[in-house]
């Protein structure tokens, strides 16, 4: 066995066209002047909304079409993510599809998280309460000034 006495077969014309030419610049952090190794890789989450599954992510976990995520019956035992409070998830705090059932069968929605007088503990589960009316508030009158006396009438009086 020979050693190599340091030298290296390089084509000095391939590294300087990879380190001058070809080379492009990475995508930095929103600030700029940072990049943390493998930021490359990471998933882009702008477009993936929490409680939404994605049809790959359906497919991965095995769900029929129908069927409710293998994680609702611990969310009904212990309640909504404290992470996502107003987030509404159907058989938890929202209702359920039409056509589905409550039930521990094949393709059941679980058990309703209910109280002992059968009020729902987390929202409106079984579809029953009235939205809310959305009140809108009166439109602000933008010509005038917070302050600002208003001007009062002057009744004359007649004896």
């Amino acid at each position: 066995m020979q050693p190599k006495l340091g030298e290296m077969d390089i084509d000095y014309q391939v590294l300087h066209d990879a380190l001058f030419k070809y080379q492009t610049k990475s995508k930095l952090t929103s600030h700029g002047d940072l990049h943390p190794e493998g930021k490359e890789f990471e998933v882009k989450l702008r477009e993936i909304k929490p409680g939404m599954l994605s049809q790959e992510l359906k497919e991965a976990l095995g769900m029929p079409k129908g069927a409710p995520p293998p994680w609702l019956i611990n969310m009904q035992r212990y309640g909504p993510p404290p992470s996502y409070p107003h987030l509404k998830i159907s058989g938890l705090n929202a209702p359920i599809p039409s056509g589905a059932k409550f039930g521990c069968h094949p393709g059941g929605w679980g058990k309703p998280p209910v109280d002992d007088f059968r009020r729902p503990l987390y929202g409106d589960v079984f579809g029953q309460q009235e939205e809310q009316p959305n009140y809108k508030e009166e439109p602000e009158d933008k010509t005038k000034h917070w302050g600002d006396m208003e001007e009062e009438e002057e009744v004359e009086e007649s004896d």
